[in-house]
């Protein structure tokens, strides 16, 4: 349920709305650098793909990891390279069928977020590697930039 009253020049706005409480990863990692993560919405998986290897290929980044978050065509994919905010910024901006609120929130931020526990008892499921000569710097086992954030029930 959403509200809004307009005064004049004054704007009020409130929102009701169920959320739930996950547990995410953040990009940051403890140098200033971050490692890749994106976040699909409504994509086919062969999009993801396609525009993934060509950011890796580009790029030379590591394996790529697609997860299905538990609804039809959401994915989110990681990538375990070392860069510059700049770098994830750039490509990132430049990867189609991103979630452009997932960019704009984690623009703002220095940083992004990606949920790793079930929501309403949707897991996390690997979907596909897409593999690469490149190796991985990142070690996902010590990465210990985490946050529980309130999310849509959805």
């Amino acid at each position: 349920m959403k509200v809004r009253i307009n005064l004049g020049r004054l704007h009020f706005f409130t929102s009701l709305a169920w959320y739930l409480k996950v547990t995410g990863v953040n990009s940051k990692l403890p140098g200033g650098e971050h490692f890749l993560m994106w976040d699909f919405d409504d994509t086919p998986l062969e999009d993801i793909e396609k525009t993934l290897r060509s950011k890796q290929k580009l790029f030379l980044l590591s394996a790529i990891y697609i997860v299905c978050t538990g609804l039809p065509r959401h994915y989110h994919a990681y990538c375990f390279t070392t860069l510059t905010w700049a770098q994830v910024l750039y490509i990132l901006a430049d990867t189609e069928g991103i979630d452009r609120m997932f960019f704009r929130i984690g623009v703002m931020r220095g940083y992004f977020t990606l949920r790793y526990t079930p929501k309403k008892g949707r897991e996390l499921i690997l979907a596909k590697i897409l593999g690469s000569p490149t190796a991985e710097d990142v070690n996902p086992a010590i990465i210990k930039n985490f946050i529980e954030y309130e999310t849509k029930r959805r």
